[in-house]
């Protein structure tokens, strides 16, 4: 196997493992949302997820990437983009909403993201169609449970979502200076305490001790588990892979969320979900056959660097 192969198999096998434990991210965000305010568990995890990050960013000796102040353009576009806008219409529509409508709107950034594309150099394939359009009516499938009605939370996730393209075209700018583990750390931190703010402004009742006390295993295993890790698995494939690419696969996780059902709730299939992940199937061969678009032709190549076609 070349090397390009290679880096590209290695960045879908990564985007696939990133959407395994991203299953878990909606239902976590709804569960916890239930009994904590939302800005204060979504300020909660994310501090947690930076004490992760900079733990990481110390062992692999990133940590002194924070200082390539060039970087901070882009950093602080990915914190705003990523973090704080979307992670406080999220966490406040989750609340609103029920766990499978959280799950099933956050597929609203496949469709941004097939939108935004195109003005950045990723052009728009026959394969890279199928294999979006695959995916998002796969999970569609997969997520109707027959009682499916828009409710009023919905609108916040759908919209919590449409600056996601935004920050993976900085997330990509970003690895062209610095590390995965560096980026998380930045956009950690800094959207941490900026949500903490907001929770502190906003949430006056709220009682941060109470709730670490009460709750601190869930936070700490969405905080670690689910933000960092999953976090530092995304930007290493993102790092190998197109945006679009890496979306797509990424957006492959709810037929994660139903193996964890079946696997430990011994939750049943129905026909429609069986449906599901053919449609699914389909849409990550396509995918994962298209090979990413050559940097060198788009928007968030490194300065200076050419197409590998010149």
């Amino acid at each position: 196997m070349t090397r390009p192969k290679l880096r590209e198999s290695t960045g879908v096998a990564l985007a696939l493992l990133s959407a395994a434990l991203w299953g878990l991210y909606p239902v976590a965000v709804h569960s916890g949302s239930a009994n904590i305010p939302p800005l204060t568990f979504a300020a909660s995890i994310t501090i947690i997820a930076a004490l992760g990050a900079l733990a990481y960013a110390l062992a692999t000796g990133r940590a002194g990437e924070l200082l390539r102040v060039r970087a901070y353009p882009a950093l602080l576009m990915i914190t705003l983009c990523i973090v704080i806008i979307p992670n406080s219409l999220f966490f406040i529509g989750a609340r609103q909403t029920s766990g499978v409508n959280a799950s099933f709107l956050l597929l609203s950034e496949i469709i941004f993201t097939v939108l935004f594309t195109p003005f950045i150099g990723e052009k728009t394939t026959r394969d890279k169609l199928l294999g979006a359009g695959g995916v998002f009516f796969g999970a569609l499938f997969l997520l109707e449970s027959g009682t499916w009605s828009f409710q009023g939370g919905d609108w916040l996730v759908i919209l919590s979502t449409a600056l996601f393209p935004l920050g993976n075209f900085y997330g990509k700018k970003a690895l062209n200076l610095v590390s995965p583990a560096a980026i998380l750390v930045f956009r950690f931190i800094v959207g941490g305490l900026v949500l903490s703010v907001l929770a502190l402004v906003l949430e006056r009742n709220a009682d941060p001790v109470a709730l670490a006390r009460n709750y601190w295993p869930f936070l700490v295993v969405s905080g670690l588990v689910l933000l960092t890790v999953g976090k530092i698995i995304w930007y290493e494939a993102l790092r190998r892979l197109d945006i679009s690419k890496t979306v797509s696969l990424g957006m492959t996780f709810p037929l994660f969320s139903l193996a964890a059902l079946v696997g430990f709730y011994r939750e049943p299939v129905s026909p429609l979900q069986w449906a599901g992940i053919v449609v699914m199937g389909v849409g990550v061969y396509f995918s994962v056959r298209r090979p990413s678009v050559d940097p060198g032709l788009t928007r968030y190549a490194a300065p200076g660097r050419a197409s590998l076609d010149s």
